[in-house]
């Protein structure tokens, strides 16, 4: 994200980058147990869950969804320094590496859309807690513990932000890539804890809706790997900033 004069804007790889954090929230395995995550990081019974109009409940819930959210994005965006790091390293086999990285985002966006099957993105790896660590620190700790969790919906979507990072031509820029991954997933996470209340409401309703995130994500990676194996990628990105800035 740049600021040049009175324009804000986000450059084509970081756009991609917080529209995947939208929809890896709104995926069939994380927006479900989004209750839960509120429950249990902010110590709330089942008991009293429709008692959290009260501003009482909603300052605690919001407090520990901050703490959260701060535990998952520092996870993902040391990801994205260490994905930068590497991809400096090697940058003189970076044709190389960008060709390979379209060809694997093309993969997982067909993995997405159910043409071809990859068992092991299938399988759920998730560190389970028992009991949640004390206080606030407590709900940072677990936002680390869900950013470690491998399941099929977050790990390829993650993983495609990561190899576009490792492209990038300093390390910080994969910093700035998983931290617009992470605001997206962030800001309907807190807005779901102010809103708490009506979210059990809104999954009945419209919870059938979530599968279609998935088909818009494999949609949008099979897009973006081909514009890398084409090398439009950056030229595509250099007219869209060209387009933005004035």
């Amino acid at each position: 994200m740049f600021f040049n004069g009175t324009i804000l804007f986000m450059d084509l790889s970081g756009l991609i980058a917080f529209g995947s954090g939208i929809l890896s929230f709104f995926s069939p395995c994380v927006l479900p147990l989004i209750p839960s995550y509120l429950i249990f990081i902010s110590g709330i019974s089942v008991d009293n869950y429709n008692e959290v109009l009260s501003s009482k409940y909603r300052k605690n819930v919001l407090i520990h969804s901050i703490a959260f959210v701060l535990g998952f994005s520092f996870v993902f965006m040391t990801l994205g320094f260490s994905s930068s790091f590497i991809g400096n390293i090697l940058s003189s086999y970076q044709t190389y590496i960008v060709k390979a990285g379209g060809l694997i985002l093309i993969v997982m966006g067909l993995f997405y859309l159910n043409i071809i099957k990859i068992p092991i993105l299938n399988q759920e790896k998730v560190i389970q807690l028992k009991e949640k660590p004390i206080g606030i620190f407590g709900s940072f700790i677990v936002g680390i513990t869900f950013s470690l969790g491998w399941t099929p919906c977050i790990g390829p979507a993650l993983s495609s932000i990561l190899i576009i990072a490792s492209t990038a031509e300093n390390v910080f820029k994969g910093v700035y890539l998983l931290g617009l991954y992470s605001l997206g997933m962030a800001i309907p996470f807190l807005i779901s804890s102010l809103l708490c209340n009506r979210l059990l409401d809104f999954l009945k309703r419209y919870g059938h809706l979530v599968r279609y995130s998935m088909k818009i994500l494999g949609i949008l990676l099979i897009i973006v790997g081909l514009l890398l194996i084409t090398s439009y990628f950056g030229k595509l990105s250099l007219v869209l900033g060209q387009a933005l800035t004035f």
